[in-house]
């Protein structure tokens, strides 16, 4: 409780420009960190057909080895 009624009066005390700043700060770490994961959940054409590639020659490989 205390803890929330010392923030409180730090952000009254604050000017609005330092809030808006660390409040845009926040915001832009938060952006960083969904843009992230979406990049690690989706996968573009490209990133596909260099996986499919890399597959189709490792089944060649492994077939051409055991002729």
């Amino acid at each position: 409780m205390k803890i929330i009624l010392a923030s409180l009066i730090a952000c009254a005390s604050l000017s609005g420009c330092i809030v808006a700043g660390a409040a845009g700060a926040v915001v832009g770490a938060t952006g960083a960190v969904v843009g992230g994961t979406v990049d690690l959940v989706t996968t573009s054409q490209a990133e596909k057909d260099r996986k499919d590639a890399k597959e189709y020659r490792k089944q060649n490989k492994a077939k051409n080895a055991k002729d």
